[in-house]
């Protein structure tokens, strides 16, 4: 045995440095985290990366991956597993996950393969239950202070919502409805969405009563076009609050704007996700009236903080 000495490490204590991945329908996510050098329960973020791909649009018939989705997730990924070796991070210390577009498509299988031949980053296929369950944890760690707490997650295909108590999480479900297949049906048509988000979240259970949180890429994405924000910033976004009202008069600005104009001109909306943004702000604008709320706090901590918090219970971020 050599003599080269190793640091003790407390159960549920993270690496030094520690990854999380989070590749959705629209978006790819990666977070990268380090430790404090005097309590290595405290994490700091270290690089924050946000890469719209596109892999669930252009589906065909049966669900399958398209080919031009898939090389946007593949170019995101290899840029992932770049800067993975640069910042030295140890392969057992990324965590990663995909969620709706992969675990719904007959080629997601053979397509998470090929993502761990080619990166040598292995991500798992969560369900709809667990995504939702994940980022029910991650914003119980992000708000101690605000439980207990509804958590929504819209995403490209699905949306995920949960309620948070402090002895943890009453319930958590999916819903196979999210921002790019609304709008693929509805396009900008705003008496159309409500209708169909209205229909989506009827499933729910009873949600009034809690504070709603609002997770990922349409809420984010929301909160930068109403303040005018143009540069994505997580410290200025997450925990902010975000007036419904003052969401439904940018909607339905947005949905009287030519898409040409949409893509170009808007402070805050990346031109891949203004074919969707007024369908996924008319699922958050549903979602207010279902918890009856007049206000919701947006959140940048997703699928991949809840990875990091199942993986490392003790971590702490700062």
């Amino acid at each position: 045995m050599s003599g080269a000495f190793l640091p003790f490490r407390r159960a549920g204590e993270p690496p030094p440095r520690v990854a999380v991945i989070d590749l959705g329908s629209n978006t790819a996510q990666m977070t990268v985290l380090v430790s404090d050098a005097r309590d290595a329960r405290r994490l700091r973020v270290l690089e924050e990366l946000q890469i719209i791909t596109g892999l669930g649009r252009g589906r065909s018939d049966d669900g399958a991956l398209g080919e031009a989705g898939r090389r946007g997730a593949m170019r995101a990924l290899h840029h992932f597993s770049r800067r993975l070796d640069a910042l030295g991070v140890a392969p057992s210390a990324v965590k990663g996950a995909t969620t709706s577009a992969v675990r719904e498509a007959p080629n997601g299988p053979a397509f998470v393969q090929r993502i761990s031949a080619e990166t040598g980053l292995a991500l798992d296929v969560v369900g709809g239950d667990e995504e939702a369950e994940l980022t029910s944890l991650a914003q119980a760690r992000a708000f101690p202070d605000r439980l207990p707490l509804i958590v929504a997650d819209i995403g490209g295909g699905s949306t995920e919502v949960g309620r948070r108590a402090r002895r943890g999480t009453a319930w958590a479900t999916s819903i196979p409805v999210g921002s790019l297949k609304l709008a693929a049906v509805h396009g900008d048509d705003v008496p159309a969405l409500t209708d169909a988000a209205e229909a989506a979240l009827s499933q729910l259970p009873e949600g009034r009563g809690a504070a709603l949180v609002a997770v990922a890429g349409t809420a984010t994405t929301a909160l930068q076009v109403v303040r005018g924000m143009v540069l994505w910033d997580p410290d200025a976004i997450h925990g902010a609050p975000l007036p419904l009202d003052e969401l439904a008069e940018c909607r339905d600005a947005l949905a009287a704007m030519d898409p040409d104009r949409r893509r170009t001109a808007v402070p805050g909306l990346l031109p891949g996700r203004a074919d969707a943004i007024v369908a996924g702000m008319t699922l958050l604008l549903g979602l207010g009236a279902w918890a009856g709320v007049d206000t919701v706090t947006v959140s940048d901590r997703g699928v991949r903080y809840g990875l990091l918090h199942k993986a490392w219970p003790a971590a702490v971020v700062l």
